[in-house]
């Protein structure tokens, strides 16, 4: 598995500065990189949907890709933002989703 600090750095090598989630326990590593890193916009939102809705607020404003990170359980709370925001036939906005898998079978 890839480390927190080397997803970060991936991620910042293509430009990705800003960040916008609702912290997980199966992300905290990550969740605990973008905190530290000072170079990065960082947000914790109240819930999934309002992360998602910073994200598109960043493109629109700024022209760039924001990550958006919560945990699977908090992936129906995005529906409506992400079909509303980035559909390609609604507004087209790009998000990179990064979302933890708890309750992964036999674990």
């Amino acid at each position: 598995m890839i480390q927190a600090a080397e997803f970060l750095a991936e991620l910042k090598a293509h430009d990705i500065r800003a960040f916008y989630g609702v912290p997980d326990s199966l992300l905290k590593g990550f969740c605990a990189a973008v905190s530290a890193d000072t170079e990065i916009e960082h947000l914790i939102a109240a819930n999934e949907g309002g992360a998602v809705a910073l994200g598109a607020g960043y493109h629109l404003a700024t022209g760039r890709t924001a990550l958006v990170y919560l945990q699977n359980s908090g992936l129906g709370n995005t529906v409506n933002p992400l079909t509303s925001l980035t559909d390609p036939e609604v507004y087209s906005i790009p998000l990179i989703l990064a979302i933890g898998w708890r309750a992964e079978p036999g674990v």
